[in-house]
């Protein structure tokens, strides 16, 4: 044995120790891929190969897939930390699955359905046999096509083998454009991609989820996770050779290293789409898929539209527990809450014994954003939940105000809801605004409730009657046993509403509010932090979907009425009494601004004078929509903030209406201050002033830009921006009618690429796509006009709507424009003439010639097929006898 110096041994060993000192440093990470290793998966292998794994602190592994594996199945239940999942995965989160979702590898998905012949049209897909792994996006296209083929499409369980539709045993075959296409070509297999995009179908690919448990307890061990995927995708893409022969050394392939190159190349394009980062995911994207899932029937309706995509979404920034807040989340999952059974809306159990209310559904969020599960009391009044919550019963009370007696045993977080205490009496009372005035009469209250101890404390001598629920106590006040009722404003009026209550009115306010908060056991300090940490993270969009739900502006509406009525009554009788009132109305009012203004931010309200229409006043909230400051915003024309010129016919018809003292409610575009769109449901409510004439309306939101988002998603096609063939579907007819109403002619064209699959064989798909880009960007600088609409038909095939005051005129555009796609000069070997070039086939239209949308589509169908078979290159006029 060769010698060994003392200090080189040393040197050694301690090298080996730290390295293993280091490797415990590593968080160990699991990541579990949807299919067999392959460049689909590259992002994590470059990650892994270039250190940014280990960089970030990370021991990544990337498990092996095997037929029959659950993606979700593996997070949920902690076999993998990561998981590769289908779009369909949002459909398993819309069911309830405890998942987030932490990015996409893919902009949009390379799923498509290999044919043995064209299909142009879903109709062309009657009772075809379609093999698939019931991914979301072919079963959207099956449940499309079956609503206009003749025969239904029979779907066959997956083999995963690609003879089956070699073989042509499938009519059909689900299909990666990344893998299977390269595969036939090499074999010289004809085949023809149907694209669920070219029939309206969108969605993200690839989308990698990790379990809420996870995401709760290692927020930051995710976030990681997703900084060093991201820069694994950016080395694959500018190193794909590397790459591929890392893949090769260390991962079982099934592929040879030519098919890995050819899906790097073709994988490029679907992971990095134009300026869009790579991982991004637009909650709006995600929301139109989830539709198309309703669609399918994959989910209800009701589930539909109670979807928060922005939920689904990992975001570090929203987990910020301390190891210790872990700790006590890990080993105490579930808080027993002191909670009311009968408090409508706040909280109550409903008659299929559900825990409903404005607190309900904050602590869903809160359950959502901690991991702790929530357990109410379903049986015992609220006294009996009182009493048992000061002898440690319960963990927390869920939704009560911080009393000197409560703060003994409980600490309360920061209040999450706040409304005046108020007086209910008969219609007759007049105003009290002085609780003292109560004295030696009776008042009615829930007993245990703040209001009950507040007037006990503070007002002993006002004879006060128990009862056991708001309703109850506003009973006691009809029916006589009770002069007043004192409680929560928005209890009172979500029982007026629900109980057709008459006879009773709002009459008093207390200087006092309801300040409502959680309150946690003194002894439980950590699980008093952790929700308030969870408050804290509840959105400010997410806060007024709850108030909305529960609680309507219209009871403040109605308040102002009666208030305003009141005074004018009293003008009519006397003078003086009527200025008494009115400084004590602006008194009343003032001391309510506080809820009002709650109210007015909920809703982006603001004030505008009806004869200017000038802004009278604006909120924080609608400031902060628009990108304005209140100083830029008063005295400016509400009109200005329009996303185009609202049409002067229009705007006297909502004047006039509004003048007539009718509520008008309608949708509207806007532009922010930096011109960025937004769209919002108004609510235009007239305000009268003293002598009953409309001067004023208070104008009320609600955001609506997502789902505005969604509807453009939906009608748009992903690749050209133009409008797809489901919004051709839709407007055709009615163009169609427009024209023959408003008694003008209709230009219609059909155009179609020359020769478009022979650039896809020789040059690629990714090739292709830029072809139809450039085509459509010159589409849309022929047609700019108001009136034009262009559509994406599917394929290479395009149609366009417009207005040409001649067959002519409409003849020499679109000649113009078949040189300009020429003058492109890009090279086609496959065409006579070298370069790109389109046929094109159109009509003008007389108005009595638009009999019907079959008749008008085939008329420009067969123009183009004429102009294919002239050679190509050129335009076809439908000749007017034809028409007729």
């Amino acid at each position: 044995m060769p010698f060994r110096p003392l200090w080189i041994s040393a040197l050694l060993v301690g090298l080996v120790f730290s390295a293993k000192a280091f490797s415990q440093t590593l968080t160990p990470i699991t990541v579990q891929v949807n299919w067999n290793h392959q460049f689909q998966f590259a992002g994590f292998y470059a990650a892994i190969k270039q250190g940014y794994y280990q960089n970030a602190g990370l021991d990544v592994t990337v498990k092996s897939w095997k037929p029959g594996t659950n993606m979700v199945n593996e997070v949920v239940n902690g076999r993998a930390d990561f998981a590769t999942a289908y779009s369909s995965v949002i459909v398993d989160y819309a069911k309830g699955a405890p998942i987030k979702l932490v990015m996409s590898s893919f902009q949009f998905s390379p799923m498509v359905l290999l044919a043995h012949k064209p299909v142009e049209d879903l109709k062309d897909m009657s009772g075809m046999d379609v093999m698939h792994f019931s991914n979301l996006q072919i079963q959207s296209l099956i449940n499309k096509a079956n609503t206009v083929t003749q025969k239904p499409l029979k779907s066959i369980p997956p083999s995963g083998d690609l003879n089956d539709f070699i073989n042509h045993r499938v009519d059909l075959y689900g299909a990666y454009m990344t893998n299977e296409p390269f595969r036939l070509q090499q074999e010289g297999i004809p085949y023809y991609a149907v694209d669920p995009k070219t029939f309206g179908v969108q969605s993200y690919g690839d989308l990698i989820i990790t379990s809420e448990r996870f995401a709760n307890r290692h927020p930051e061990v995710a976030q990681r996770f997703k900084e060093a995927t991201i820069s694994g995708w950016r080395y694959a893409l500018q190193h794909q050779p590397e790459v591929v022969d890392y893949i090769l050394a260390h991962y079982p392939v099934v592929k040879s290293r030519e098919a890995l190159l050819n899906e790097a190349k073709v994988t490029v394009h679907y992971v990095k789409s134009g300026l869009t980062p790579i991982g991004t995911i637009e909650p709006a994207k995600l929301l139109a898929t989830a539709a198309e899932a309703k669609e399918v029937g994959l989910i209800s309706a009701s589930v539909f539209n109670q979807l928060d995509m922005k939920d689904f979404i990992f975001n570090a920034a929203s987990y910020v527990f301390t190891p210790e807040e872990l700790a006590y989340i890990e080993q105490n999952p579930v808080v027993y809450l002191a909670n009311d059974i009968d408090w409508e809306p706040f909280e109550f159990i409903d008659s299929k014994g559900r825990y409903r209310g404005i607190a309900a559904e904050y602590f869903q969020l809160l359950s959502q954003k901690t991991g702790l599960r929530f357990q109410v009391d379903q049986t015992r009044p609220w006294a009996e939940v009182l009493k048992l919550a000061q002898e440690g019963e319960y963990d927390a009370f869920s939704c009560a105000v911080a009393t000197p007696e409560r703060s003994e045993y409980m600490q309360f977080t920061e209040p999450y809801l706040s409304f005046p205490m108020v007086l209910v009496g008969q219609k007759e009372l007049s105003v009290i605004p002085d609780y003292e005035q109560l004295n030696g009469h009776t008042v009615a209250v829930v007993k245990g409730y703040w209001s009950h101890e507040t007037l006990a404390k503070n007002y002993p001598q006002i004879k006060l009657l128990p009862v056991n629920s708001v309703k109850e106590g506003l009973e006691a006040v009809i029916d006589g046993r009770a002069m007043v009722y004192s409680g929560n404003l928005g209890a009172i009026n979500y029982a007026i509403n629900k109980y057709g209550l008459t006879g009773i009115h709002v009459i008093g306010q207390s200087e006092h509010r309801f300040e409502l908060a959680i309150g946690v056991r003194k002894d439980k300090p950590a699980l008093f932090s952790i929700l308030q940490k969870g408050l804290a993270s509840i959105s400010d969009e997410e806060r007024r979907e709850i108030f909305n739900h529960w609680i309507q502006l219209e009871m403040v509406n109605r308040l102002d009425k009666r208030q305003l009525f009141e005074v004018a009554l009293v003008i009519l009788v006397v003078v003086l009494t009527m200025l008494f009132l009115v400084m004590f109305y602006r008194y009343q009012k003032n001391k309510q601004q506080v809820y009002i203004n709650q109210i007015h931010e909920l809703t982006y309200a603001t004030l505008i004078d009806l004869e200017s229409l000038t802004f009278d006043w604006v909120s924080e909230s609608y400031c902060r929509l628009t990108g304005y400051n209140e100083r830029e915003l008063l005295g400016r024309s509400y009109l200005d903030l329009a996303a185009h010129d609202l049409p002067k016919s229009k705007q006297d018809y909502i004047q006039n209406w509004v003048l007539a003292g009718r509520t008008w409610r309608g949708e509207m575009e806007g532009r922010t201050a930096d011109d960025k769109p937004y769209w919002v449901e108004l609510t235009l409510t007239p305000v009268r002033n003293l002598w009953g004439r409309v001067d004023q309306v208070w104008a009320t939101r609600v955001d609506i830009s997502d789902r505005k988002r969604i509807e453009q998603i939906s009608i748009t096609d992903d690749l050209t921006d133009l409008y797809n063939r489901r919004y051709f579907n839709q407007v055709f007819g009615r163009e169609l009618k427009r024209s023959q109403r408003d008694a003008v002619p209709l230009s219609v064209a059909m155009l179609d690429i020359d020769f478009f699959k022979k650039i896809n064989d020789h040059y690629g798909h990714q090739k292709g796509d830029e072809v139809l880009k450039q085509v459509a960007d010159l589409l849309k600088k022929h047609f700019a006009r108001e009136t034009d609409v262009i559509f994406r038909m599917g394929g290479e095939e395009f149609f366009v709507l417009a207005n040409f005051k001649s067959q002519a005129a409409l003849q020499e555009h679109l000649q113009d424009l078949c040189r300009d796609v020429e003058g492109l000069k890009v090279r086609n070997e496959s065409s006579q003439h070298g370069y790109l070039t389109i046929s094109v086939g159109a009509a003008f239209l007389q108005p009595q010639d638009l009999s019907g949308t079959d008749q008008v589509y085939h008329l420009v169908d067969e123009a183009l097929y004429a102009a294919k078979q002239q050679g190509r290159n050129q335009v076809v006029m439908v000749k007017p006898d034809a028409v007729a």
